[in-house]
């Protein structure tokens, strides 16, 4: 069986402070502690609101999340359903360490808009530091039905799939994620590409292995040296 050391080396630890594909720091991609567009849930007509969470998203942006909380808190005081507020209070909340917190924003979050993917996202990324594989693909898997459009949907369970050591699974949400970039022309068909290969590497398929190894190489994705040579690739 391969040594599935050889594949966390490819790991950075990102923001999610956990584990995470080296996709999600390389490249920037979406995080949690963006601002969060206001076309997707609609932000709030309540100016104070807004006045407390600009203030509270800036004390998050130079990590002071204490404050940052602080200042969400009167942001969904004064706009109860400033589902925008909820969403980046429970990322302060999970990056100064409080899981609990950081779920019941997520989870009021979902309550007032159960179609927001970022919130099952966030939700699903706090079950997965938890080790609870189950509930994190739970989350995962309602992303994917709101909307079978977003990669991150798919993309997600990788990382679970491989902590539990289900490459097969792996290899259906590398495929989609990769189906769904190429559809749209993403920045990070090198990114799916990378973990397609890696997945069908773990599940002891070399030729599919070898096939989107190549492709991810040619697109920029830092392949391990030891899997280039192990597979013969150029």
């Amino acid at each position: 069986m391969k040594n599935l050391k050889l594949f966390i080396t490819t790991i950075a630890c990102t923001t999610f402070l956990t584990p995470n594909f080296y996709s999600q720091t390389k490249k920037e991609k979406k995080v949690e502690t963006k601002s969060i567009s206001t076309d997707m849930y609609g932000s709030t007509e309540n100016k104070e609101a807004k006045e407390y969470y600009d203030k509270a998203f800036g004390y998050g942006e130079v990590k002071d999340y204490k404050n940052a909380i602080k200042w969400y808190e009167k942001a969904v005081k004064a706009d109860p359903k400033f589902v925008e507020a909820y969403d980046n209070m429970g990322a302060a909340y999970r990056r100064s360490g409080d899981l609990e917190n950081a779920k019941k924003c997520y989870n009021k979050s979902i309550e007032l808009y159960p179609q927001g993917n970022m919130a099952h996202q966030n939700l699903g990324i706090v079950y997965w530091i938890e080790k609870k594989h189950d509930k994190a693909l739970e989350q995962y898997a309602i992303m994917q039905k709101n909307d079978s459009t977003d990669a991150e949907g798919f993309y997600g369970p990788i990382q679970i799939y491989f902590a539990l050591k289900d490459y097969k699974n792996a290899v259906k949400s590398a495929h989609k994620t990769l189906e769904i970039y190429e559809a749209t022309n993403s920045p990070y068909i090198g990114d799916a590409q990378y973990m397609l290969g890696i997945s069908y590497y773990y599940d002891g398929d070399n030729k599919n292995a070898k096939t989107y190894l190549e492709q991810a190489k040619k697109s920029g994705a830092p392949v391990p040296e030891s899997i280039l040579k192990e597979l013969d690739i150029k």
